[in-house]
């Protein structure tokens, strides 16, 4: 696709420049000519659109909200809140050591982020949970960003669902996914985000451990719906 940088699109956001990019399409900073203010444009190919309705869909405190969609022949264009900061894949390359206090707030809140979205009717599977797609503001309110993996939960028939090796569920290279694939990566990113410190935190968090183990394990995943809903309360993953 050819850069977006100096475009207007509606004869309303002004493309200043491309701030990311990936497989499902680039991301761009917009100035918006009427109130002054800045979104982040996602271009996705058109086939693509299903983020789009996705995102409509959805209005939760640690989800960007989709403020306008415009369509092309060709390509689609989510504008959506600009969240000024890094995401914690970001942190983690420039060597910052996440703590343990910081890693179970951060655990509590894509908590609260997986299961509203799978109390959706139909419920939506995330697909994709890694650190990379967790996004701290430059305030500190954490924000899960990015879901062109996200697919809604009909049935159990396959479906297609894109995921990032080491922290996707191996039943997702089969076309499925469940409440239980987003649980299982968010063990994995919680590993991830421990590092080396990971034996120091379990020190401090015992049933962190448990937690992560029960996540990571298919025998125990069977056990993932009600992970979600007492997670929050009974496991060391809320402050108290």
């Amino acid at each position: 696709m050819i850069s977006l940088t100096g475009m207007i699109l509606k004869m309303r956001y002004c493309v200043v420049e491309e701030i990311g990019s990936g497989g499902e399409g680039h991301l761009y900073l917009a100035r918006d000519m009427e109130l002054g203010n800045y979104w982040a444009v996602k271009e996705l190919p058109i086939s693509k659109k299903r983020e789009a309705k996705l995102l409509r869909l959805l209005e939760h405190p640690f989800v960007p909200r989709m403020v306008d969609y415009i369509e092309t022949e060709e390509a689609c264009y989510l504008v959506m809140e600009f969240i000024r900061g890094k995401s914690l894949g970001q942190l983690q390359r420039v060597g910052h050591v996440f703590t343990a206090e910081e890693i179970l707030s951060y655990s509590d809140t894509v908590l609260q982020v997986l299961e509203y979205l799978h109390n959706q009717k139909p419920p939506i599977y995330y697909g994709d949970l890694k650190p990379d797609n967790l996004m701290l503001s430059e305030t500190g309110r954490l924000y899960l960003v990015d879901f062109g993996s996200a697919v809604l939960g009909f049935g159990n028939e396959p479906r297609i669902c894109m995921g990032t090796e080491g922290f996707a569920a191996p039943e997702q290279y089969q076309g499925k996914v469940s409440e239980r694939s987003d649980l299982f990566a968010l063990g994995k990113t919680i590993r991830s985000l421990a590092g080396r410190n990971w034996g120091r935190i379990l020190w401090k968090i015992p049933g962190l451990w448990l937690f992560v183990h029960r996540c990571v394990q298919p025998q125990f995943c069977l056990l993932a719906a009600c992970f979600l809903q007492c997670g929050r309360e009974s496991l060391p993953l809320r402050k108290r």
